[in-house]
């Protein structure tokens, strides 16, 4: 096990530069306000065929304005709250990240992500966890 990620912003993803902007700009995407440019940056981010889920998704999302607004409420019920890649790991192309949802306020929360890739470095599927699965 590595060490606790440090907190002072996003993480420097290894691998494919395609792949890293792509999940870094997804991420970002959380924190925008303008839902064009939001919009925008989940295009870039995601497969034509994507699969999106996380624990406060009622069901899978696999439409992009449907995402673009579910992502949006985050923005628009925390004002200035960002969302950033804070650790990575990789398995044989497999991908799991740890992000951190920060407040306006400087409180955080962190999840986990399982993400699978297309041959383009595009997300086909991303699911969501809440916290990093410590014992209770």
């Amino acid at each position: 096990m590595g060490a606790v990620p440090s907190r002072c912003g996003p993480q420097t993803l290894k691998g494919d530069t395609k792949m890293v902007d792509a999940l870094n700009a997804f991420f970002v995407a959380w924190g925008e306000t303008d839902a064009t440019k939001r919009s925008e940056a989940l295009k870039g981010a995601l497969a034509d065929n994507f699969t999106y889920i996380d624990p406060r998704s009622e069901a899978p999302i696999s439409d992009l304005d449907a995402l673009n607004g579910y992502v949006g409420m985050y923005a628009q019920y925390a004002p200035g709250a960002t969302a950033a890649v804070v650790n990575t790991s990789e398995t044989n192309g497999q991908y799991r990240l740890t992000v951190a949802f920060r407040m306006a306020d400087g409180k955080e929360q962190l999840g986990q992500y399982y993400v699978e890739l297309d041959a383009e470095s595009r997300a086909t599927r991303l699911i969501g966890f809440a916290g990093l699965g410590e014992p209770e």
